[in-house]
């Protein structure tokens, strides 16, 4: 079985590099990067991702933004999929401030002062150092812009989508995300046949923050 990891909004993978050193070496895991993706849509973003991976089993690993490409992915592929995770994510609007994603301005995602103390403050809760913020302006600096502003019109965009999703969910839920609100994982879990929710402590980054609890929970999940 191969762990199929979906990053955030900046889409290029970059962030999960302290999670996959804590990953065990004896897991099969890949990193899908946007950038190789050209599809700006979720459900076409699945499509693309599932003709890779038609013949194998598959563990889905959605991160924040990725968490709707998981969704499609894991109905694209079905019984291929024995397991989702989703870390501090959502399939449905996170917020009832995600309709002003779109307007975004892509200046704000560039590093100042101001940027990496809202990003210290917002995305990670003030934990784990701020030596964390930076390496979260480096992937941006890598993202296409057009991609970028896309992916966050997606966010803006989303529904409520009905398909139930019948394998295995984990849902990593950061103790404190001030990204996306409860009813949105309530939503979630609601859609789910066998939903686990494991709290850890920290902010939205929470794969960059805590890796080793990440990491320990990604790995039960694959060992389900």
């Amino acid at each position: 079985m191969k762990i199929i990891l979906l990053p955030g909004l900046d889409g290029t993978g970059y962030l999960f590099k302290n999670l996959m050193k804590e990953l065990p070496s004896t897991l099969s895991v890949e990193v899908i990067s946007y950038s190789s993706i050209s599809s700006l849509s979720y459900y076409g973003q699945a499509q693309e991702i599932a003709t890779l991976h038609s013949d194998e089993d598959v563990l889905i690993v959605g991160e924040s933004y990725s968490g709707r490409v998981a969704y499609e992915l894991c109905h694209l592929l079905g019984e291929r999929v024995k397991g989702l995770v989703f870390l501090a994510s959502f399939v449905s609007k996170p917020s009832i401030y995600s309709r002003l994603a779109s307007i975004v301005p892509i200046s704000f995602l560039r590093p100042n002062f101001i940027t990496r103390l809202l990003v210290y403050i917002v995305g990670f809760n003030m934990s784990g150092g701020i030596q964390l913020v930076s390496p979260v302006f480096h992937s941006l600096g890598h993202t296409d812009n057009k991609k970028l502003k896309e992916r966050l019109r997606n966010i803006a965009r989303l529904d409520k989508p009905t398909k139930r999703i019948t394998c295995p969910v984990t849902y990593i839920s950061p103790s404190k995300d001030l990204l996306i609100a409860s009813r949105s994982v309530h939503y979630l879990a609601s859609l789910c046949s066998n939903f686990t929710k494991i709290e850890v402590l920290g902010g939205h980054f929470i794969a960059q923050s805590s890796p080793v609890a990440c990491a320990k929970a990604i790995t039960n999940a694959a060992n389900m």
